[in-house]
């Protein structure tokens, strides 16, 4: 069994959110669970943990793990974690030990194939590290902890429990599990196609969704940096939302840096993913993306990540996100976006509607303005005529003691700092057996709506409403108004 001691020693409970645990869990020597987490401390760097023991051992690799065969790279023995740090993602604040923020790069299962004190084979199935890694302290160094990492070709032709297998069957299974595939001119690996991400859904109906979606979906997100909310294990399991494209995305991935102010990791920009071809959309899908969320503006045509900040746009969307409190629903959202639409009618503006995909309401209008507060000030503006009209009904105040019985206008989405799913998102829910998605409506519907049920879709439902109307969000493409 693993210990901790060395782990506790070097914290404090007090001032640190990591998890102290106890030794525990699988205690196993044919393998487990294993989690990569991207550290940027003093020094960016990898820490790989594979859980054994009762706990998970720890390596910190600088470069990460090599992506193919060849020269080894240096991976630094640390202290056993507790198997909590499976989950493990935040912000360690500085001066404490390995402070910095924490991401999940990657997790999944993992067989061993040698575990000894100076050598240790595993093959790790991942979505980013998938293939056979071989830890090894090279006899040479005095330091106990400086360890080695190398990548090897996986031609062993044998199971996992050490039987001889077919060759040829275990290279069908790869190719169809993990297919090499061409999508718009792009080489791109897929991985584990049969993962369940939704009950009764694998990862491969999701890719194919947004394969499918894709030429009506591009449009609302060109120019967008995009937020991702990655689910590796499926919507049961823990998620996260990444902003920086990491290290391993593809050279041809379009990627943009800009400001992150009031960042909860202490980072001042970032290098996000910006999606305008099927290529990203299928890459970020095999990543296990489930919900994309783009903020009101965009950047330049053109512009690319590098060193320098990129320039980011005035606000060309308004939005409304419609936010049901306890004791209403979907019905009253529709109440309240007949009435802002009607509002914003008044002022020249044509806005689009679409349900959130989980339990509210989105609008969004077309707009055209120069100073980037300008959205939020008017939506506020909105948001409150309308709760002083029908206090029992609206709030446009965000505290939840405010909420019961009322539908609250979040107007504070307009913030340049703030996002909102993306028309044709999939969502982290799921409904009478399939995903729920983020849907465009037409203005009839939602004043005919009696029955919320009948504003839940499915990937497929969607499919099939663009087939019969075309995009129903085609609107917030439009040339900007002005606001008054």
């Amino acid at each position: 069994m693993g210990e901790l001691r060395t782990y506790r020693d070097k914290r404090d409970p007090g001032r640190t959110p990591e998890p102290f645990g106890e030794v525990g869990g699988t205690d196993t020597d044919a393998g487990g669970r294993f989690v990569i987490q991207e550290h940027h401390a003093r020094r960016l760097h990898y820490d790989v943990r594979l859980e054994r023991g009762g706990v998970l051992v720890c390596w910190a690799v600088p470069k990460g793990l090599p992506d193919s065969p060849g020269t080894p790279r240096l991976a630094v023995h640390t202290e056993d974690h507790p198997v909590e740090y499976l989950d493990f993602h935040g912000e360690i604040p500085a001066g404490e030990y390995g402070g910095g923020s924490m991401t999940i790069w990657d997790s999944g299962t993992y067989e061993t194939e040698k575990w000894q004190d100076d050598e240790v084979a595993v093959t790790l199935r991942g979505e980013k590290a998938d293939g056979r890694f071989v830890f090894f302290r090279p006899k040479r160094n005095e330091d106990p902890k400086d360890w080695l990492v190398t990548k090897k070709t996986d031609d062993r032709g044998e199971r996992s429990d050490g039987k001889a297998a077919s060759t040829a069957k275990a290279s069908e299974r790869k190719d169809v599990q993990s297919p090499r595939v061409s999508v718009g001119g792009r080489a791109l690996k897929l991985s584990n196609l049969d993962k369940e991400l939704y009950p009764g859904t694998p990862k491969n109906a999701v890719i194919d969704y947004y394969a499918r979606v894709a030429d009506t979906v591009l449009p609302h997100l060109a120019g967008r940096p995009l937020t991702l909310r990655r689910f590796p294990d499926g919507i049961d399991a823990e998620s996260f939302y990444e902003k920086n494209a990491g290290r391993n995305a593809p050279s041809w991935l379009r990627t943009v840096v800009v400001p992150t102010p009031g960042s909860s990791k202490g980072s001042s920009t970032a290098e996000f993913v910006v999606v305008e071809e099927l290529a990203t959309l299928v890459y970020l899908a095999n990543l296990a993306v489930l919900e994309l969320h783009v903020p009101q503006w965009r950047v330049p045509d053109g512009s690319r990540g590098g060193d320098d900040e990129d320039v980011r746009l005035p606000p060309d969307e308004l939005v409304f996100d419609l936010d049901p409190g306890p004791r209403t629903g979907l019905l009253e959202c529709c109440a309240v976006a007949l009435r802002v639409r009607d509002r914003l009618h008044d002022d020249g503006l044509e806005p689009v509607v679409k349900t959130s995909g989980s339990k509210g309401m989105q609008m969004t209008a077309p707009v055209a303005v120069d100073d980037p507060g300008r959205t939020s000030e008017y939506a506020r503006a909105i948001a409150q005529e309308l709760a002083r009209e029908t206090p029992d009904e609206v709030t446009a105040v965000m505290a939840k003691d405010r909420r019961p019985g009322k539908v609250f206008i979040d107007w504070s989405q307009n913030n340049i700092a703030k996002t909102t799913v993306a028309p044709y998102s999939l969502r982290a829910r799921a409904a009478h057996g399939a995903p729920t998605v983020s849907t465009p409506l037409t203005w009839a519907e939602v004043a005919a709506c009696e029955d919320p049920e009948t504003l839940v879709f499915s990937p497929a439902d969607v499919l099939a409403r663009i087939a019969e109307h075309g995009d129903l969000y085609a609107g917030a493409l439009a040339e900007g108004v002005e606001l008054p």
